[in-house]
């Protein structure tokens, strides 16, 4: 009997000491996930692929954000009965706002197509720092269009 106590020991020790090791791994991986999560890009969110309207001015704007794309990118249709778009960059007329930073358009392609144009807006995915735009902290995202069909400043705004 007191060979057999003997055995046990030296295995009750590996058992807890893997154990020890295996709680030390676990808890190492769920830290690094949440300081992953905090640092990486977010594009998708529960509203987008939602289009938002901007009805003023003599022109309709609307947008769709495109959430499986690598950046924020968005659908754009601008259309009108009276006014020719053509004429409209939303390459130097558009703003991504995000956590009240602001960034331009890295594209705007949009064929030519008078009273009606559609394309598509890209936004880089990281600030002019170069930290991540969009985080899992951000609240809301602004498609900034101003100048187009005598409004201003029209504001498209999803939720995360």
């Amino acid at each position: 009997m007191h060979t057999q106590s003997l055995s046990a020991r030296p295995f009750s020790r590996s058992l807890v000491v893997g154990l020890a090791v295996a709680v030390l791994i676990a808890a190492a991986l769920l830290a690094l996930s949440l300081f992953l999560a905090r640092q990486s890009p977010v594009v998708s969110s529960p509203t987008a692929d939602v289009a938002q309207t901007s009805e003023g001015g003599e022109v309709t704007v609307k947008a769709t954000w495109l959430a499986n794309q690598a950046t924020p990118t968005f659908a754009v249709v601008l259309d009108t009965h009276s006014v020719a778009l053509d004429g409209y960059d939303l390459a130097k007329l558009a703003t991504l706002r995000v956590d009240g930073r602001e960034v331009a358009p890295t594209s705007w392609q949009a064929p030519a197509g008078g009273h009606h144009r559609s394309g598509t807006l890209v936004f880089p995915s990281t600030a002019a720092d170069g930290t991540p735009l969009i985080t899992v902290q951000t609240q809301a995202v602004d498609l900034v269009i101003r100048g187009v069909g005598g409004v201003p400043e029209r504001t498209l705004t999803w939720g995360l």
